[in-house]
């Protein structure tokens, strides 16, 4: 399958960017041009689950959460599996189960595993709608790995938390810092949004502060995403509105000065309205990858989907280039998920139609000398209608893992995660 791609330069506010596809090429389909694509399921998986609802890679560790596993006849406690490369065991084409997390105490519609963190031999998992501080107020869950042994160690909970908070509903985790976002607190109105930073000293978690945007407002939703590199985190805020209505918008925080400070609002340069830029977001070294994914590209119809990259040089953060899908078309939800690692970037459409109507493609860019480029595309060897691989996603080390909630393999629902290496088969 072979199309037309044209270069389109946009315009606004003095500076330019790169609508990008092939860049004056012709679009050829680079379906699965990989070896080694794994699919792991939960070894005790069932309809509902929703194994794959979120993900994290570190190494050769993966993270996976089951937000609607019931846990000993408790509804939708949630779970998280946590599956290791290598070793004496060798199961599911290399990787092998190496342990279930389960809350203690776990309690009903808890959705313990709804998003998910992994750094090393530590594991955060979020539990946006429990209890303890009122209802749906949150918590996130961690758990740490001694040898092959997990241990549950801590349950945050923010520490002004107000029912209905959703804390818990995105993390970032580093080996010194925890973010967590409660994109329904009302610190600056109602559902405005905050963040809340931990610094690991000694060996334990401690409170550092909580951020809010400069200038948030009723229901942004500051927090529904975040990611961290180093000293700099990247907070999302999909429905604000200074560009339109649920634009979106994304801030830049950097540890300086021996605080947290906002070093940058981003917004795409064409913002829209609905587009909910910062939906999603990802971060490496001084390259930010951001979601748009309800975009309407005129090319390729509403809600198509589109990601941006931003790069800072000093302080200063500059749009570099807007990725669309080479083969997109309305309503493929590009950018569902977003994972970014060196000069590789991995981007999601949950609804495209690969093999039957949302099952869903991940499309793999990479950096070159002439800047960022459409290099191939991956679907799921094993796949049906209403998939939606792609769901959520993460990479580490040209390893990407992509999540399926939806697929069926052990009942409706019971959900997969597909493992992708990224190393182009030899020709």
């Amino acid at each position: 399958m072979k199309r037309i791609i044209q270069l389109c330069t946009i315009f606004c506010c003095g500076a330019s960017i790169a609508q990008h596809h092939e860049q004056g090429e012709r679009y050829t389909d680079k379906r699965n041009n990989f070896t080694h694509q794994a699919r792991l399921l939960a070894y005790d998986g069932k309809a509902g689950d929703s194994f794959g609802y979120s993900t994290a890679i570190d190494g050769t560790t993966i993270l996976v959460g089951a937000f609607k596993a019931d846990i000993n006849n408790t509804t939708d406690a949630g779970a998280a599996y946590v599956f290791v490369k290598g070793g004496s065991k060798q199961h599911q084409n290399g990787w092998y189960q190496q342990a279930k997390l389960v809350a203690e105490p776990a309690f009903a519609q808890d959705t313990l595993g709804g998003k998910v963190a992994l750094k090393g031999d530590i594991a955060m998992l979020g539990v946006m709608r429990r209890d303890d501080k009122g209802e749906d107020a949150g918590a996130v869950v961690s758990f740490e790995r001694t040898s092959s042994n997990w241990r549950q160690t801590k349950i945050f909970t923010a520490p002004d938390a107000k029912p209905g908070d959703a804390f818990g509903q995105s993390i970032a985790l580093t080996d010194k810092y925890l973010v967590i976002g409660a994109p329904r607190n009302d610190a600056l109105g109602n559902d405005s949004g905050a963040a809340y930073i931990y610094v690991r000293e000694r060996n334990t978690w401690r409170y550092q502060t909580k951020i809010i945007a400069s200038d948030s407002a009723a229901g942004d939703l500051f927090g529904i995403s975040a990611a961290i590199d180093g000293d700099t985190v990247l907070v999302g805020a999909d429905l604000h509105d200074a560009k339109a209505e649920n634009a979106g918008a994304v801030y830049v925080y950097r540890f300086d000065d021996n605080k947290w400070q906002q070093e940058a609002k981003l917004m795409a340069s064409d913002g829209g309205k609905t587009d909910i830029f910062g939906v999603r977001v990802a971060i490496s070294g001084d390259t930010a990858l951001i979601s748009a994914r309800r975009d309407d590209i005129d090319s390729l119809g509403v809600d198509a989907g589109s990601a941006y990259i931003f790069v800072r040089e000093g302080k200063a953060w500059t749009e570099q280039v807007k990725l669309t899908s080479p083969d997109g078309r309305a309503d493929d939800r590009f950018g569902r998920g977003v994972a970014l690692s060196g000069d590789t970037a991995i981007i999601s459409a949950m609804n495209h139609d690969a093999n039957g109507k949302d099952t869903g493609a991940v499309y793999v860019y990479n950096k070159g000398s002439d800047g960022w480029r459409y290099t191939n595309k991956i679907i799921a060897k094993q796949s049906t209608a209403g998939d939606k691989f792609g769901w959520n996603l993460d990479l580490s080390h040209g390893i990407a893992v992509i999540t399926t909630p939806y697929h069926a393999a052990k009942g409706n629902e019971s959900g997969a995660v597909f493992i992708q290496e990224l190393k182009p088969t030899a020709k």
